[in-house]
């Protein structure tokens, strides 16, 4: 394999790494295979050994590689799995202040339009799966808010399968595990009002959606979704202005 050698701009191993990653993206080499061994790799690149694992460190953390403890450092496999959970990697170590409220509008883009799918796209056995859902999440002690933000999850997940769209579930995914760590937080705080109202808004929206997709009503299904989403915003920003006045 040709590499060019290492010059001044950048780190060594940013230049490492970047070689490595053109080369991976340009199919020298393929998912599954080796790349070279830290040795040859340290010839190729004229670097030294400290460069080379720092470079396949961050590889490693992208997910573009797989090291394999006493056998090398290969390509990772390209599927949906694997590209998640870089996505999840991203949510969970974003600083980004404003990342949840891009997320709720990330949610008013698709989910309504998810829901619209699911009303036309929905089999007895989604009905029955969504219903029992609703079921729970009423049955749930108000205090209870891990578990009751894991059935609203669930909620949405259960929309989200109905599409068959893998696509869609790379996107969402990462969003939905984030969103019960939201969901406590907001829940922890004294200024998120009313609890018991709270919940009851949600189960009122999750009904709505729930009626329209009963209905095969795709257009009823899409409004309803998104007057859910509008109040999730709402009582994000709510929360976060709360936050500052205190």
């Amino acid at each position: 394999m040709e590499f060019s050698e290492i010059g001044k701009r950048k780190s060594l191993s940013a230049q490492v790494e970047e070689a490595l990653m053109r080369s991976i993206k340009e199919g020298k080499y393929l998912p599954g295979e080796r790349i070279p061994t830290e040795n040859e790799l340290c010839k190729i690149f004229n670097v030294s050994r400290t460069a080379i694992r720092e470079a396949i460190k961050t590889l490693s953390a992208r997910g573009m590689v797989k090291v394999k403890k006493g056998s090398g450092a290969f390509v990772s496999e390209v599927s949906v799995q694997n590209a998640s959970e870089m996505l999840n990697t991203f949510f969970e170590l974003s600083s980004d202040k404003d990342l949840m409220l891009q997320t709720i509008e990330a949610r008013r883009v698709l989910e309504p339009r998810i829901a619209a799918e699911a009303a036309m796209k929905r089999s007895q056995r989604d009905i029955q799966l969504l219903e029992k859902n609703m079921i729970a999440m009423r049955e749930c002690e108000l205090e209870d808010k891990k578990t009751e933000a894991e059935l609203d999850n669930d909620f949405h997940r259960i929309l989200l399968s109905i599409t068959g769209n893998s696509v869609l579930k790379l996107l969402l995914n990462p969003v939905f595990n984030l969103m019960p760590k939201f969901k406590m937080n907001v829940f922890a705080k004294p200024a998120s009002g009313n609890l018991e109202a709270e919940k009851a808004n949600m189960l009122k929206h999750h009904r709505h959606v729930l009626e329209a997709i009963i209905r095969q009503d795709p257009f009823g299904a899409q409004e309803a979704m998104e007057k859910h989403l509008h109040d999730t915003r709402k009582n994000y920003l709510h929360f976060t202005k709360s936050i500052d006045r205190s």
